[in-house]
């Protein structure tokens, strides 16, 4: 059984149809300063109330006040609720277009936003995710069978919500250990690089064997070597040292590529590396 393309059991715990226009109005409206985090989290209890069922007696401020008691989640009174869905109203105003597509989001993310369990960062995340997201035109071997994804750049969800990009990756990692998110490297074909798939979390997936984290897996070879440089110091030293200069010197003992020691053993090291560019010189001559 579907229901406007979309699968029954797409998400573990259920999802909400909402416009993509509507998810873009959110971001650009929060890029603009219109609405913050207790405006936010109302719009998220709205659509999660709306995905109840119709005999279901939970209430918006249960939805939005029952995680109050977690240090750092704020309860929002009757008044500031109200405030907040006259905001939502205004702002909103003519982006729910009945001509736009309609995507699925997540039951659990809405819940997530609408009891302040995540940040408004990882909020602009979620929601650029759940605008973006589509399934397989064609079988790809990075990705699970009927696994959907979405792919957009740091930049360009930068663009659209105003948020930095290094807040947008703090965001993407702090997702992911909570299992609303999960990212799975790629070959960018036309770039010789890598870049980033993003697929439902741990906690959403009801696709066997997609709970793992695959972004730490083998990434394939590249044409281009790895920069490497020869002449870079062995040694590092696990804690300053302070040393006074007139000591050090008595102390120390005359480099002469005999013996033990780290400065012996960086000697041999030069020495060695010395060596084999004379013969690649020597080399190239003959």
């Amino acid at each position: 059984m579907k229901k406007e393309g979309v699968d029954r059991f797409e998400y573990r715990g259920g999802y909400a149809l909402i416009s993509e226009s509507e998810l873009l109005a959110v971001l650009s409206a929060y890029k603009k300063g219109e609405i913050r985090k207790d405006q936010l989290r109302v719009w998220a209890a709205r659509h999660e109330s709306g995905a109840l069922h119709v005999k279901s007696k939970v209430t918006l401020e249960r939805i939005l006040n029952c995680k109050s008691s977690q240090d750092g989640i704020k309860r929002l009174r009757s008044g500031l609720i109200k405030k907040a869905e006259e905001r939502i109203d205004t702002v909103l105003e003519g982006s729910r277009e009945s001509s736009s597509r309609r995507r699925a989001v997540a039951r659990g993310v809405l819940r997530s936003i609408a009891q302040g369990r995540i940040s408004c960062t990882e909020t602009m995340v979620c929601l650029m995710y759940a605008a973006r997201r589509i399934g397989q035109r064609k079988p790809l071997k990075r990705l699970l069978s009927n696994e959907r994804y979405a792919r957009f750049t740091y930049r360009e969800l930068a663009e659209l919500s105003g948020v930095p990009k290094a807040n947008l990756s703090r965001a993407v990692a702090s997702l992911k250990e909570k299992g609303l998110l999960s990212t799975v490297w790629i070959v960018k074909q036309n770039e010789n690089q890598f870049g980033l798939l993003f697929v439902d979390g741990a906690i959403l997936t009801l696709i066997p064997g997609a709970a793992k984290d695959r972004s730490h897996t083998e990434r394939q070879k590249t044409t281009t070597p790895p920069r490497q440089n020869d002449n870079t110091p062995v040694i590092v030293l696990p804690t300053l040292r302070k040393i006074d200069p007139k000591i050090d010197i008595q102390k120390s003992k005359v480099c002469d590529g005999r013996g033990k020691g780290p400065f012996n053993s960086e000697f041999e090291r030069i020495k060695a590396r010395a060596r084999a560019i004379e013969a690649s010189l020597i080399e190239q001559v003959a």
